[in-house]
């Protein structure tokens, strides 16, 4: 395995736990909680352990894999190590399109929800808005890995003190009779997997896995911290948000709508700002792991390598790092991306199965191997969390399945045409 050099180790087990967190608490718990209701009614309650339970076995397997390695690539690396470089190209290429599309989508996200405090005459100003910030956030990750940190630890900080505020205020203005009955007409296995999406983003923790400080350590504890916390956090914010406003269901913003109902605009204030931070936040963290995808294929030879050059003072993937913020630009100012919100899942399972995979093949074929943590109960950890995997899988529409796989065969000429970057490698 080529050791990729160059990279500082700056990040501290609280810039990681930042990290975590804002990799999962995106946009979605802003938006879920009024279709889940609407689907599900009072059994919304549910859906939140559920989904937390689900996705706490995938978020195992990750855990023990990220426990043996110090190094950047996360699935990528894995599968690269376990299954070959083939596969693990196929993973990283993957990974680096998706965290493009991805950063895009949300940038745009972003742009819409600036539109709810702009004047309807002014909002262009959004595309300037969003422009500004994936620049700002570009350069912010150009000067150094630890800036690019404070600025998640600073969106984080933002998100959780505006939902910490909806949660313990809503919490006065609950009444028994808002929450209603169980819909006989709902779906709980549609509201099952619309909630996942808020879930999905940690795989994206363990990317930058070589400029932490003691990552085989810190990557077990934050992932099994972070998934038992945003449960509980999730489980609350349903509870006030269905407890406190009494229309609920037929919201297309229910956070903002819930805290305008029961603290007035203050509170829709509060609520619009944490938003914002939310996915300001994860623009940020897309804008820290995403140029790190382009950089660990180019320092093991399926891209040029200039693209793994690190900038000698800053020791950051400086070229990565621009072509990644002149793509998600093009993107995000030139389309709308809001189908690629359901390819993300896609997108995901496919970093999910490889890495669940190269637990059990890792225990078969080097049981005795340094483990920071180990999934406990056998092999049913990953089994269940591949079941999990397939069952999501059934629920992708096909069109997403088939833009998947043509993505992937987009990424074969580069592969076999890599013959020359992987002879001669980046220094």
């Amino acid at each position: 395995m080529k050791e990729h050099r160059g990279l500082a180790r700056e990040l501290n087990f609280f810039d990681v736990v930042c990290m975590g967190f804002n990799c999962v608490v995106g946009a979605g718990i802003f938006l879920l909680a009024g279709q889940l209701d609407s689907l599900v009614g009072i059994g919304a309650l549910l859906v939140f352990p559920l989904c937390g339970l689900l996705c706490f076995a995938v978020a195992l397997c990750f855990a023990e894999m990220g426990s043996m390695y110090d190094k950047t690539g996360g699935a990528y690396l894995y599968t690269k190590d376990v299954f070959g470089p083939f596969a693990g190209f196929l993973v990283g290429w993957i990974m680096w399109l998706a965290s493009i599309i991805g950063w895009a989508s949300v940038a745009s996200g972003f742009g819409l929800y600036c539109n709810y405090f702009l004047p309807k005459d002014q909002q262009w100003l959004s595309k300037v808005i969003v422009t500004a910030l994936v620049i700002g956030l570009s350069v912010t990750n150009y000067y150094g890995v630890k800036p690019g940190a404070r600025s998640i630890n600073f969106f984080s900080i933002g998100k959780f003190t505006a939902l910490f505020i909806f949660i313990v205020a809503g919490m006065f203005f609950v009444r028994r009779e808002n929450f209603g009955q169980l819909h006989n007409s709902g779906s709980f296995s549609m509201a099952t997997t619309l909630a996942l999406y808020a879930y999905t983003g940690f795989e994206f923790l363990v990317v930058p896995a070589g400029e932490m400080k003691n990552p085989q350590k810190h990557i077990p504890r934050v992932i099994m911290m972070v998934f038992i916390v945003v449960t509980v956090l999730y489980i609350l914010i349903q509870y006030v948000a269905m407890g406190a406003y009494p229309d609920l269901s037929g919201s297309d913003k229910p956070l903002a709508d819930a805290a305008f109902y029961f603290l007035g605009p203050a509170g829709g204030i509060i609520i619009g700002i944490g938003a914002l931070l939310s996915i300001g936040g994860v623009n940020a963290g897309i804008a820290l792991t995403s140029p790190r995808s382009l950089y660990v294929l180019s320092a093991d030879g399926f891209f040029p390598p200039v693209f793994a050059k690190i900038h000698p003072k800053y020791h950051t993937p400086y070229l990565a790092i621009v072509v990644n913020t002149l793509l998600t630009l093009f993107l995000g100012l030139t389309g709308s991306f809001h189908y690629l919100i359901a390819a993300s899942v896609l997108v995901s399972i496919l970093q999910y199965v490889p890495t669940c995979l190269a637990v059990i093949a890792l225990r078969r074929k080097t049981p005795d191997r340094k483990r920071g943590y180990t999934a406990p109960g056998g092999y049913s950890i990953p089994v269940l969390a591949l079941i999990i995997c397939g069952w999501l899988l059934c629920h992708v529409e096909l069109k997403i399945i088939g833009a998947t796989a043509l993505a992937i065969a987009v990424s074969l000429p580069f592969y076999f045409s890599g013959r020359f970057f992987r002879e001669n490698p980046c220094p």
